[in-house]
């Protein structure tokens, strides 16, 4: 009965999510072609904004701050796979750009209006208003 109970619920939420989707954020690819566990109504609250909806992972604590840009294939999340639910998840700050195929993992905190370059590995803080890029990320400049 239990696992009837659990079904259901991931059936509704499913549903709600599509539909929350459909009607709210006027686009059904944010949902359907990305791996999204922070929640469509804290996307759409943050006022985040996806360029080119696909491929993007963002983990279940991740912090977004407001005006966010992340663009295709990006993940952020944690390092500990196995015990995902208690790991440390990254932080972003206000108006950050994560350009495309970049990788945010641990505990990392982005600072505002900083830009993560295309194909970047971030796994340290960046501070405000720096551009960093690489594999690891290192700082280019500031703005």
């Amino acid at each position: 009965m239990k696992k009837l109970y659990r079904n259901l619920i991931k059936l509704y939420q499913y549903v709600y999510n599509l539909f929350y989707s459909i009607f709210c954020l006027n686009n059904v690819r944010i949902f359907i072609n990305n791996h999204i566990t922070v929640g469509l109504k804290y996307i759409k609250k943050q006022k985040t904004n996806f360029p080119h909806p696909i491929g993007i992972v963002i983990g279940q604590k991740v912090v977004l701050g407001n005006n966010c840009t992340i663009y295709q294939n990006v993940t952020i999340g944690s390092k500990d796979t196995a015990n995902y639910k208690t790991s440390k998840y990254p932080t972003l700050g206000d108006n950050v750009t994560v350009y495309p195929n970049s990788i945010i993992i641990g505990n990392v905190t982005i600072g505002n209006n900083a830009i993560i370059g295309a194909g970047s590995l971030v796994l340290t803080d960046v501070e405000e208003n720096a551009i960093v890029a690489g594999v690891p990320a290192k700082k280019i400049e500031k703005k």
